[in-house]
């Protein structure tokens, strides 16, 4: 049963606005105001980025940051709608480190006896260019759904669980499973990882969807510990 799990996709939504552009023509005095150089690369342009619930009018969305930032392009209305398919490709496919998966005992196990499992998974940043813009992704693990092997299934919970000291060995915690017969048993977790991103150093914008993670062990009930390839 899902134990405080967090939703894959925003309440909010985020659009920019041109700052000191009216259809294709700049005004110089605003531009010359603004508190930021766009100059990184051609056709650059300010945009105030803007942000409110999914459910209210675009309209009426209040702006996000306090100050505009950059994005280069001759149609910023295209390159947003673009960038939104592709940065969630990115965060997808990204090369995420999954973490540490851990069991206790080990490499020894018992029958009948609690054994201890947590990961310990991080959070992560990507940089990249997307359509000419510098797009940096940062992700962090928020739920995990552990599958003990024998059939039994857990989460997705927030919990990753943590080691235990050697005089707590074989007591019960949130993410422990008694295993009642010996015998050999994939033991996996899957680590749901959320996502956030920023265009050119703006502000950070929340990746709608999540990207998973798969470290494993694999466990013999009664006997040894052994890593999966």
């Amino acid at each position: 049963m899902p134990v405080d799990v967090g939703t894959p996709d925003s309440l909010y939504g985020f659009y920019y606005r041109p700052v000191c552009f009216d259809e294709n023509n700049g005004d110089i005095d605003c531009l010359a105001g603004q508190p930021v150089e766009c100059d990184a690369a051609p056709d650059g342009r300010y945009v105030w980025w803007h942000s409110g619930l999914k459910t209210t009018p675009r309209e009426t969305w209040p702006r996000y940051g306090e100050t505009p930032t950059c994005i280069y392009t001759a149609d910023p209305d295209e390159v947003a709608a673009e960038l939104v398919g592709l940065v969630l490709t990115e965060f997808q496919t990204a090369p995420i480190e999954p973490g540490r998966f851990a069991l206790q005992p080990s490499p020894f196990s018992l029958v009948n006896m609690p054994t201890n499992l947590y990961v310990e998974a991080q959070e992560q940043a990507f940089d990249m260019t997307l359509l000419g813009q510098n797009v940096r992704i940062e992700v962090r693990p928020t739920e995990y759904e552990w599958n003990y092997g024998d059939g039994t299934i857990y989460g997705p919970s927030s919990r990753p669980g943590g080691p235990l000291p050697e005089e707590r060995m074989g007591d019960a915690t949130e993410t422990s499973h008694i295993y009642e017969d010996p015998g050999d048993y994939f033991v996996s977790v899957a680590v749901y990882y959320s996502g956030k991103y920023s265009i050119n150093g703006g502000p950070m914008i929340p990746i709608d969807g999540r990207a998973l993670a798969f470290p494993r062990r694999r466990l013999l009930a009664y006997g040894n510990l052994n890593h999966v390839p």
